[in-house]
């Protein structure tokens, strides 16, 4: 398996594997979108340059073409700019009454990890953790002290993995519905 950044040309694979996250997350706005729709915005979200190596930064689990996981995120810094962008992508969408508002997710200093996705079919295979150990490696360039992601509090499977990765919990958030617990890592 190698761990790369991600290419326009895999939007089509990570834009399933984002949408389960979405879904999971039980935005209202996203309660008449069709599965088709949101798979729209996202191939489109994640064919942008920015959304993948700019303000954003995208790296994909892959064998040869096939994409497996995927791990997106961005220095706390770039968060509104990110927002900016999902909300511009997701309002010239079709299907969509309005755009998607996501944002107060990250603080200062960390580079938030804020969607990682393992196709259904592989998970439990280690792929998630190897996107996990190879992205203090990939984001240290970008200059953050800290990994952080936010883990939903029904999701018991996934906050195991990330203390065994080394997270810790610092904290407690909502996103959509859900109670989410924050966790960090040192880099």
């Amino acid at each position: 398996m190698e761990i790369r950044q991600a290419q326009p040309d895999d939007a089509t694979q990570i834009a399933p594997l984002i949408g389960m996250i979405y879904r999971d997350m039980e935005m209202p706005i996203l309660r008449t979108v069709s599965r088709a729709d949101l798979l729209a915005m996202l191939t489109n979200l994640y064919e942008k340059k920015e959304n993948l190596t700019g303000v954003a930064q995208t790296f994909v689990a892959a064998k040869g073409a096939k994409v497996f996981g995927v791990a997106f995120g961005h220095p706390a810094e770039n968060e509104i700019k990110v927002n900016q962008l999902l909300q511009q992508v997701s309002a010239a969408q079709p299907g969509f009454p309005g755009p998607l508002v996501l944002g107060g997710e990250s603080q200062p200093g960390e580079w938030y990890l804020s969607m990682l996705a393992v196709d259904p079919k592989t998970q439990g295979q280690g792929i998630g953790s190897q996107l996990l150990d190879a992205l203090p490696k990939l984001v240290a360039p970008q200059g953050a002290a800290k990994l952080s992601l936010n883990v939903d509090d029904g999701n018991p499977g996934a906050a195991k993995l990330y203390r065994r990765q080394g997270f810790e919990k610092a904290g407690e958030l909502t996103i959509g519905i859900h109670p989410y617990a924050h966790m960090i890592k040192a880099i």
